[in-house]
């Protein structure tokens, strides 16, 4: 949102001598409204990216044209003079201070960690050292970290991000040695605590960062869950039920992350975390609605309820949830409250498997009134979100259902028109409350 505070903090001086604005107003509006110039924007960071990608392909395609009339030592050097001219220009950037222009520092930072992965593989390569991708990927992911404190890099820092989450995808099979398996990811996650402002109690990232950090956490996460099971077992964990309900219970976790709810003044509707997991969570909650694989879908429920995993992402549940229960955040339990409802139907026994279809199909339409419900309140609701859940619902009960191929296309009319009525009405509402604001 910088590009929308930098506009209005150019107008401000302007509306203060057409007498629109007194000083004091000017003066507030200057400090709630302040941008940070330091942090790049999203151009800046693709543009530094792409051009340090484009000169480090480059100078690989250059090098590797005349590689085999190269003595060992020239080889070297080839590895290491890279290095060290980024090292330098790194080295200048520093020297600038908050004065270096964001997509210089960006492009520099990002230029040295390629140069730090070129290096490793073709010492590699002279040497004949051998070794398995993952690990080269690894030592490049710890190489490149320093990058992140050092530089502030924010391109570095979703690069770092992406690296760790695709070595912990290719570490889920089973290890004898935990600190090789994914469940290393968690740790690697935390060296960029110290990039993070105001780690823990606040974070104030940037919306890329956020979006890569959710991505990359997610797989993560979900990898150290499925490498969690098979040590846990001690041999190969194959009942794939069981495995999504690891991913399910570590999504819910995520989803219920302790961060600052947006301001309903916010033009964020909420932080990637929430839209990102409770997406994953309702469409995990619409595929167990289904009577077809119930059975399937409790056993996996079962399975998943004798690993560590599962009762450790249950106690975070039950950790964060306290909070959003003190913040009132109503629609964030709800979704949240999806992973837990077949346990209901767990607890039955045999008639579980027939319950659990109605039980998730009830929790999916609590969902989608209570989302209608907490906009016309006055709180942060999504209610074109609530309609397309219920209108979803009919629509999947309908097609599971032995109605008439008449009645079930008149169902389909009316929830249609109904849905159509919903958006025009809520436009109109939202129309009049933004005539209302001063």
């Amino acid at each position: 949102m910088n590009s929308h505070h930098r506009w209005l903090l150019e107008q401000l001086p302007q509306w203060e001598r057409d007498g629109l604005l007194t000083a004091d107003a000017v003066r507030v509006l200057q400090e709630r409204h302040a941008t940070d110039d330091s942090q790049p924007g999203v151009a800046q960071v693709i543009m530094g990216s792409l051009g340090a990608l484009l000169i480090g392909a480059g100078l690989i395609a250059v090098i590797g044209y005349n590689w085999d009339d190269f003595s060992r030592p020239v080889r070297l050097l080839f590895a290491f003079l890279p290095l060290l001219a980024t090292q330098i220009a790194s080295f200048r950037v520093l020297q600038h201070g908050d004065a270096a222009v964001a997509w210089v520092r960006e492009t520099t930072a990002l230029l040295q960690a390629l140069a730090t992965g070129a290096c490793i593989a073709i010492v590699s390569q002279i040497y004949n050292l051998g070794g398995e991708w993952p690990d080269f990927l690894f030592w490049w992911m710890l190489l490149s970290l320093p990058l992140v404190w050092v530089m502030r890099s924010h391109a570095v820092a979703v690069f770092y991000l992406a690296g760790i989450a695709v070595w912990s995808v290719s570490q889920v099979d089973p290890l004898e040695r935990w600190y090789a398996s994914a469940l290393m990811y968690p740790i690697l996650a935390l060296g960029l605590a110290p990039f993070w402002p105001g780690w823990p109690p606040r974070w104030q990232l940037s919306r890329s960062l956020q979006w890569a950090l959710t991505l990359s956490t997610g797989v993560g996460l979900c990898a150290a869950a499925g490498s969690s099971a098979y040590l846990w077992t001690g041999a190969r964990y194959g009942h794939g039920d069981a495995w999504a309900w690891l991913w399910i219970f570590t999504m819910t976790v995520l989803f219920l992350l302790p961060v600052r709810p947006p301001d309903l003044n916010d033009t964020r509707r909420h932080d990637p975390q929430v839209s990102l997991n409770g997406c994953l969570l309702l469409i995990a909650g619409f595929g167990i609605s289904f009577k077809d694989g119930s059975r399937e879908v409790l056993n996996g429920l079962g399975s998943a309820l004798e690993l560590p995993w599962t009762w450790g992402c249950l106690a975070l549940v039950i950790i964060f949830g306290i909070p959003a229960i003190r913040q009132k955040r109503w629609g964030l339990i709800v979704v949240a409250a999806l992973a837990l409802t077949p346990m209901l139907a767990l607890a039955l026994g045999a008639a579980g498997t027939r319950v659990l279809p109605w039980l998730m199909s009830l929790h999916l339409l609590l969902i989608g009134v209570l989302l209608i419900g907490l906009d016309f309140t006055g709180r942060r609701g999504s209610p074109r979100l609530g309609a397309t859940l219920i209108c979803a619902l009919i629509i999947a009960r309908m097609f599971e259902s032995e109605l008439s191929l008449l009645v079930k296309g008149l169902v389909f009319i009316v929830v249609g028109i109904a849905f159509l009525a919903f958006n025009i009405l809520m436009s109109r509402l939202h129309r009049q409350k933004q005539l209302l604001q001063p």
